[in-house]
């Protein structure tokens, strides 16, 4: 008899774990101590590891690499990811590799995790090898190829002796710096910040707040002003470029570079609904590491997999392996491992596992390899407590009562029967394992129940009675057939059963089968309710051939048909194709500048019809009480004079009355006329110049509450916008009129204040409705704040963020917040805040011919056309008073343009 193990030889936790920031030896010391079975998901991640070494190492031929691994928990996906990283130091040991299990959606934590796993002179020395690249690269672009090789020879194995050949003018460092600079901004959109972070690094006095910057930490505003990069790393966009940047250090250095997200079921599903950023976010780095020459592994679970779009699985391609339950022998072979690492007996197998324990684990487990491995733990710690027993069938089944998932077969009976019950649907139940609906006597479905399945030769066996001609189901008679199996299915078995039985279900005891199973009863209710008539009825079969023949010969006939007008047609069709195109939309472009145009000008026309109406009203109302002032006097003079001349006391009383009836008019309209303070009012305004002249004169008597308009007018005129900016946004939240309101914005647009410092009072503007505060918004940055970008205009909403890329052409991280769902995206992607590469940057750029038909839809197009429109009420072209009014209008037209093409191609397409 073999030696029996001296020790449990199986984890308690069931399948390892990896670690962050683990070091090279500690990986391979792990990848020696630990058992690993060869398994197809280890193999296939070793043949990752495998391949992308050995094509890095061709630097003609370097590519990346990308592949993803996913399946169930608890399959190993972890262990074959660390086991992958274990093979990547064992190829190179120079290889250097980022491991982050993803907690939530935030990917911003992620990658302060990831890039703080770098120490300082790893970072420091990888920018230098880097240097030296590139300085090689421009020795052989000046003079010879093998001028690279002298250039490489020279650096040696001390990376800063790149600094040395600029300093001799061996290789013009001017020119290096600009290569860096492009290649930077091949792989980031915010190249300027991270170019300065890069060289700052190298630099002992500024080496640590570079360092805490690219990880993501805070450093003093003082210190971060210094090195010109601004604030904290702290949104996806900036992170994601400061991955890419990281990777093209790394392979551009000569070291091969890996990146493993683990998890990324949790960055990708919010609650299990697909949070759309994310996958845009997952999907750049799919394609920019791999192009910069990294690997990027993927370890998700079968809900993250399909959470991917299409388009992401067609990138990963064959880098994607699927995790699949065990296999009998698979489940041998790990079993194997374990035991071997604590018996030097290999012809022992398994043993004191026996087969039938095998089995019962496989049931008990459903293949899972986590809690195969802890079922096993817990049979040898039973075993090794009764004298070194046997582990066979029954003591599995003892010990897995605490681990019990899978239901019994008589629980699983009790289970079907109490669903199709509760559904309302009568079973004849066959024995303990099988039930015919809706009776035995012509059964229109039939469900049978199974124990485990694990070998080829037991499919025939599992589907005999459901089969046609079986026990359950009469010959020649078509039903639905189920058959739930309880605790375990092989893979080629499931594969296999599900090709002869409609539905298959293995009874683990998860939510999927009782999901599976709600959706099996109501299949069969479905079934029931339809006409029993069997699929293979004559009749039935007739009616289907006839109609398809019809309908095969009208295809004919219009195939004929449209054969022979195409023919009649390539004759014109040449002779278009050989004339210029021609479009409609230069005729277009003018209607709408002329429309542009038209609805500015009644627009003007209606804030000074407005303004006007407003201050004749003040005149008219300072004339008729300068009237009541006037006949009050006249009225208490007189009356004073008549009591004078009076000679009886009822006349003095009535005089006496009147005047002080008079006198009270008399103060009324005295202090109504000294509230307006209406200052010449009888100066007539006819043109903008007239009201600006006015304004001049009215300086001394300017007031932000006066009645006159035109005084509330030179008062945005006068007051000071610093000192006063607390006064003057107050004013144009109390302004009625639109034109004074303007005139307020852009008084308040001339403060030293940034943009960044008056976001509260913009947002406060909107909130009330005052568009005219967007005069704040729509400004260029001062250089210090170029430097350091706020994060309170990324958290701006994304339309407010587009005048804000408008203003700053030359700064786009400015309006780079966080991606969402808001017609104002595409707009930001068109101004280059998504990086110069996008499409529609491309585009607006270069020409329309820049963008592919169909990058973009239509709907997205005109939500972008509509938040950009002159004419629509809340359009931001719409605020003809903002600076950058023009730009806007040329945005709002290349979408126009784009929209008008899109239409043209489908008109040509349903002409043709």
């Amino acid at each position: 008899m073999p030696e029996y193990p001296t020790r449990n030889p199986f984890p308690a936790r069931g399948t390892s774990s990896a670690e962050e920031s683990v070091p090279a030896d500690v990986l391979l010391d792990w990848a020696k101590h630990t058992p690993t079975a060869l398994l197809a998901g280890v193999r296939d991640a070793k043949r990752l590891a495998v391949d992308y070494v050995r094509a890095f190492r061709n630097a003609t031929t370097r590519t990346g690499g990308v592949g993803c691994l996913y399946g169930p928990h608890g399959i190993g996906k972890t262990h074959a990811a660390r086991h992958l990283m274990a093979c990547l130091v064992r190829e190179d040991p120079d290889a250097v590799q980022l491991y982050v299990r993803f907690q939530d959606d935030d990917f911003v934590a992620a990658y302060r995790r990831l890039v703080c796993q770098l120490s300082q002179p790893l970072l420091t020395d990888a920018i230098l090898r880097y240097l030296g690249t590139l300085a090689g690269d421009q020795a052989a672009d000046a003079g010879a190829p093998e001028d690279r090789s002298k250039v490489v020879a020279a650096i040696g194995a001390d990376p800063a002796r790149v600094f040395k050949l600029f300093a001799d003018h061996l290789v013009d460092g001017g020119r290096v710096l600009e290569a860096q600079a492009r290649e930077i901004a091949a792989v980031t959109g915010d190249a300027q910040r991270f170019q300065r972070a890069l060289s700052y690094l190298v630099r002992p006095e500024f080496s640590d707040a570079a360092y805490d910057w690219l990880c993501g930490r805070s450093i003093p505003p003082d210190t971060a002003r210094a090195l010109g990069v601004g604030g904290r790393i702290d949104d996806p966009e900036t992170c994601r470029y400061g991955l890419q940047l990281l990777t093209t250090l790394m392979t551009r250095g000569g070291r091969p570079f890996a990146v493993v997200l683990d998890q990324c079921e949790k960055f990708l599903l919010d609650d299990g609904v697909p949070v759309p950023a994310n996958l845009g976010l997952l999907q750049s780095l799919v394609e920019v590491i791999p192009r910069a020459g990294g690997m990027l592994l993927l370890v998700a679970s079968v809900a993250g997999w399909e959470a991917m779009p299409p388009d992401l699985h067609q990138r990963i391609g064959p880098g994607a392996h699927s995790l699949l339950p065990l296999e009998p022998h698979e489940a041998r072979l790990v079993l194997h491992v374990y035991v071997k690492a604590v018996r030097q007996d290999p012809g022992a197998g398994i043993w004191p596992i026996t087969d039938g324990g095998l089995l019962e684990l496989l049931r008990h487990s459903g293949g899972n390899v986590r809690l195969l491995l802890q079922l096993a733990w817990a049979a040898f710690e039973a075993a090794g407590a009764n004298e070194e027993m046997e582990i066979d069938a029954e003591l599995v089944a003892a010990t897995a009562v605490r681990y019990q998932h899978a239901p019994g077969l008589a629980d699983l009976g009790m289970l079907v029967e109490a669903r199709l019950l509760a559904a309302g649907l009568d079973a004849a139940r066959v024995g303990e394992t099988a039930f015919q609906l809706p009776d035995r006597r012509a059964p229109r479905a039939v469900i049978k129940l199974s124990e485990a399945v694990f070998f080829d030769d037991e499919v025939a066996n599992a589907v005999e009675l459901v089969a046609p001609g079986g026990d359950l189901l009469p010959k020649n008679r078509a039903a639905l057939t189920a058959l739930v199996v309880t605790g375990y299915v092989s893979p080629p078995v499931l594969s296999a059963l599900r090709g002869v039985v409609h539905t298959v279900l293995v009874a683990d005891g998860s939510p999927a089968f009782s999901r599976g199973l709600d959706e099996l009863v109501r299949q069969i209710g479905s079934a029931l309710a339809a006409p029993n008539r069997p699929a293979s009825d004559p009749a039935q079969l007739s009616e289907a051939v006839r109609d398809l023949r019809a309908y095969l010969e009208v295809l004919s006939s219009q195939r004929s048909g449209e054969s022979a007008a195409l023919s009649r047609d390539f004759g014109e069709a040449a002779r278009q194709l050989q004339e210029p195109a021609t479009s409609g939309w230069r005729a277009r472009r003018a209607q709408l500048t002329q429309r542009i145009d038209q609805v500015r000008a009644d627009r003007t026309e209606t804030d000074w019809a407005g303004f006007i109406k407003a201050r004749r009203r003040v005149v008219h109302d300072w004339h008729l009480h300068l009237y009541l002032l006037v006949v009050s006097v006249a009225v208490a003079v007189a009356a004073l004079v008549a009591v004078q001349i009076s000679t009886t006391k009822i006349m003095n009383g009535v005089l006496l009355a009147g005047t002080v009836v008079g006198s009270g008019l008399m103060v009324y309209a005295g202090g109504r006329l000294a509230t307006m303070r209406l200052r010449r009012a009888r100066t007539g305004l006819e043109t903008r110049d007239d009201l600006d002249q006015l304004a001049r004169e009215l300086r001394p008597h300017a007031k932000r509450d006066a009645a006159d308009p035109a005084a509330r007018f030179a008062y945005a005129w006068t007051e000071d916008p610093d000192r006063g900016f607390g006064a003057l946004v107050h004013a144009i939240l109390m302004e009625p009129l639109p034109l004074v309101r303007q005139a307020l914005g852009r008084r308040l647009a001339m403060t030293e204040r940034t943009p960044a410092d008056c976001v509260e009072e913009v947002q406060l503007g909107m909130r009330e409705r005052i568009p005219e505060v967007l005069m704040l918004l729509a400004r260029r940055q001062h250089l210090a704040e170029l430097e350091r970008p706020p994060r309170t205009l990324r958290d701006l909403p994304p339309d407010l963020r587009v005048l804000v890329a408008l203003a700053n052409p030359g700064a786009p991280e400015l309006a780079a917040g966080v991606r969402s769902q808001h017609p104002a995206e595409t707009v930001l992607a068109a101004l280059g805040v998504r990086g110069l590469s996008h499409p529609l940057a491309r585009a607006y750029r270069g020409g329309l011919e820049q963008l592919a038909p169909g990058t973009i839809t239509p709907n997205e197009l005109r939500a972008a056309a509509r938040l950009l429109s002159p004419f629509e009420r809340d359009g931001l072209g719409a605020y003809d008073w903002l600076p950058v009014i023009p730009e806007l209008d040329q945005l709002y037209l290349f979408f126009e343009e784009l929209l008008y093409y899109q239409e043209e191609i489908r008109a040509y397409r349903h002409k043709s």
